[in-house]
């Protein structure tokens, strides 16, 4: 497996056990309560306010506006995992044949409230605004029940991730750490550029695995009377994996899918959002597709990958300016009139120096295509993440990442932004 600590081990196993059918492989009669607190104090160059109930409490991955200059200091919830408290459980049926649950829910340790980025779209004027799949819900991070057999594999219903949310949960270089990973804090390179599909509502995911070899279907239904497609997306997942080497590939496409495009600041550039409206919300299409490595050699593990995810407009356009409901909120819909298409490469790795310190590096590069209504341009993250075990449950760390924006679709905003955290985090 991972050269990694036993504790991140712990997380990582959680979501690469869907991929392998090894997350349920206690066949015992277990109801298993278990979380993790993770809360940083920390640093960003250019911000608006922090929210209390924005999933990572700040935003330091997205472009920033320029009337943005000063920093912001303050606790952040999840340097590295989101803060998380969830119960799962598994039931022997006989001959070989269980039945299992999970049920997770993502909160922000430094303010006790749930995951809501929607409600920080409609916070106060200079607040941080970002989509997010976590919006409130009370079990916004997983819900799901299923089967699983030890030679036909597993099928559940319900909340799900993406695989592709799965895959960079392994093959992140950063281990997918919320605050110093673009793949970690946004769920949109897992979901077609739509951060919101990162977990998937009405969702059947299949997963099963022959020898090192591993597969996967999903698909969500969309609910819409008279419109069996509208809202749907279907998902695809081959890999292989051993101890030494990994490659994973990922497909996803979504239709119709309601999507925000709020940035850092973004409810401060025009009028602020405040009380129950979002603002403007798009409709969509996408797809996306990922092909991720992993090589561990020694001490060290290698990975990278490339995406690619586009978003075009709608097979089924509303009237704009449509009001509908939004996690709870209220929003005007509008269609998706050009077609975005993003290039993802990420590469870097960890080292670990010693069982229980560990030192990773990872460089990102998105970049967005210019096309016909569409401004061209790519951001660069570069990240360093050093992480110190006291014991297989209780860790501190210490992150950095530096953005810089280059092109004409980061015009009128600031060319650079940094993130500088150090945190604590446990297991339970």
């Amino acid at each position: 497996m991972m050269k990694i600590p036993s504790g991140k081990y712990w997380i990582a196993a959680l979501v690469l056990g869907s991929l392998i059918d090894a997350a349920h492989a206690d066949d015992s009669d277990s109801v298993t309560l278990y979380g993790v607190m993770d809360v940083a104090v920390g640093v960003v160059e250019h911000s608006a306010n922090a929210s209390s109930s924005f999933p990572t409490t700040v935003n330091p991955v997205s472009k920033v506006s320029t009337q943005f200059q000063n920093p912001v200091y303050g606790l952040f919830n999840g340097g590295i995992s989101d803060s998380r408290w969830g119960i799962r459980g598994n039931e022997n049926l006989g001959g070989g044949l269980n039945a299992f649950f999970d049920l997770e829910s993502g909160f922000n340790a430094q303010s006790g409230q749930l995951n809501n980025a929607a409600a920080s779209l409609t916070g106060n004027k200079n607040t941080v605004a970002a989509a997010s799949a976590l919006n409130g819900q009370l079990f916004n991070r997983d819900a799901y029940i299923g089967l699983r057999d030890g030679k036909f594999g597993s099928v559940e219903f319900g909340r799900s991730t993406t695989f592709g949310f799965d895959v960079i949960t392994a093959y992140d270089p950063l281990f997918q750490s919320q605050l110093f990973s673009p793949l970690g804090f946004s769920g949109s390179y897992s979901s077609g550029g739509i951060t919101e599909g990162s977990r998937t509502d009405n969702n059947i995911k299949y997963t099963n695995h022959v020898g090192d070899f591993n597969f996967g279907l999903s698909y969500s239904f969309g609910g819409v009377a008279g419109h069996f497609g509208d809202g749907s997306t279907f998902g695809a997942v081959a890999g292989y994996q051993n101890n030494a080497f990994g490659i994973q590939a990922t497909y996803y496409e979504a239709r119709d899918i309601v999507h925000s495009g709020a940035l850092v600041g973004a409810n401060a550039i025009d009028s602020p959002l405040i009380g129950t409206n979002v603002g403007a919300l798009s409709l969509n299409d996408d797809y996306d597709y990922m092909i991720a490595a992993r090589y561990v050699l020694g001490n060290a593990t290698l990975k990278g990958g490339y995406e690619r995810f586009v978003i075009k407009p709608p097979s089924d356009p509303v009237t704009p300016g449509t009001t509908v409901n939004y996690f709870g909120f209220t929003g005007a819909l509008g269609n998706t009139t050009t077609t975005t298409a993003t290039n993802v490469y990420f590469f870097g790795g960890d080292y670990q120096f010693t069982p229980t310190f560990d030192v990773a590096a990872g460089i990102y590069d998105t970049q967005t295509e210019q096309s016909q209504g569409v401004l061209g341009g790519n951001q660069w993250q570069y990240s360093l993440l050093a992480d110190y075990h006291f014991t297989r449950r209780t860790d501190v760390y210490a992150g950095y990442m530096f953005s810089k924006f280059n092109g004409a679709a980061f015009n009128g905003f600031q060319s650079t932004n940094y993130i500088l955290a150090t945190g604590i985090r446990t297991l339970f």
